[in-house]
Order: structure tokens, then C-alpha cells, then sequence
């Protein structure tokens, strides 16, 4: 766990701020299932649609692969958009699949923190790994 951010159940973790004005940076874990091996791509351009879709100015760099331990296929993409009260907000989405699995890891911050926030992301996410599923249904029994 990244010195300043806490673990946040359910979620992820988030930057503690004392700062009570300012956006907190994030970073949001979560997975889902893929229909095919072969449709990470497809997914990736559905998300962007979607978050089109809620962002209205919203500008994507990516994606591109990128790679992660223990994956098959890995790819980042990159949004940016505006809140009014807050500035530009930047999104790094990381798509990662293993089989049918993936997994999803978001970091979201004000864009011009995000060299402060990039450093503890960097850090969370090399210490995130892949769990097979016959060792996932073996701590559930436990």
C-alpha cells in the first residue's frame, strides 16, 4: 500500500488529502467476463462508447498494449475530460486478461496531479497479481 492512499473495501484505494478542496486521486479494481479470448478489443471500444457516451468532451489516447504479470493480453487507455468545478480530470483505464477473466484497473485523478499520483499507482499495481480460479474457489472455501 502506497505511504498517503488508503484501502477502500469493495473499491480500491484513494489518496488521503488534507486538503478537504481538492479531488482525491483513486485507483478502482474491479473485473468481468469476457464472452470470447478474442473480444478484449471488443470490449475496450464498447467502454470507450460508453464513457463517450457520460463524458461528452471526453478525449482517449489509446489503447495500446501494455503489459502485466501472469497476463495473456494487456491494454491501457487513456481519457481525459472536463468538470467544471474541478478542471481536467484524467482516467488511466489498464484492461487485463487472463482466459475469459478480466480485469479492470482504473486510475483517476485531476490531471495536473497526475505526476504526483503516478508513482503510487505504478507501485499498487505491481503488486497486484493474477489469482488462478481453482485458488480463488479455495479460499472461498475457507
Amino acid at each position: 500500500m502506497p505511504a498517503g492512499w488508503i484501502y477502500v473495501a469493495g473499491f480500491g484505494i484513494r489518496q488521503m488529502r488534507m486538503d478537504g478542496g481538492k479531488v482525491a486521486a483513486s485507483v478502482g479494481v474491479g473485473h468481468d467476463k469476457l464472452d470470447s479470448v478474442g473480444s478484449l478489443s471488443a470490449y475496450v471500444e464498447k467502454q470507450m462508447k460508453l464513457i463517450g457516451g457520460h463524458f461528452k468532451e471526453a478525449k482517449f489516447a489509446g489503447p495500446r498494449p501494455t503489459a502485466f504479470e501472469g497476463a495473456e493480453e494487456a491494454q491501457l487507455l487513456f481519457v481525459r475530460h472536463k468538470v467544471a468545478e474541478v478542471g481536467t480530470m484524467l482516467h488511466a483505464q489498464t484492461y487485463v486478461r487472463s482466459g475469459l477473466w478480466l480485469g479492470v484497473i482504473t486510475l483517476t485523478t485531476i490531471e495536473n496531479e497526475l505526476k504526483a499520483a503516478r508513482p503510487d499507482y505504478d507501485v499498487f499495481v505491481k503488486g497486484l497479481r493474477i489469482r488462478s480460479e481453482h485458488a480463488a474457489e479455495q479460499e472461498a472455501r475457507t
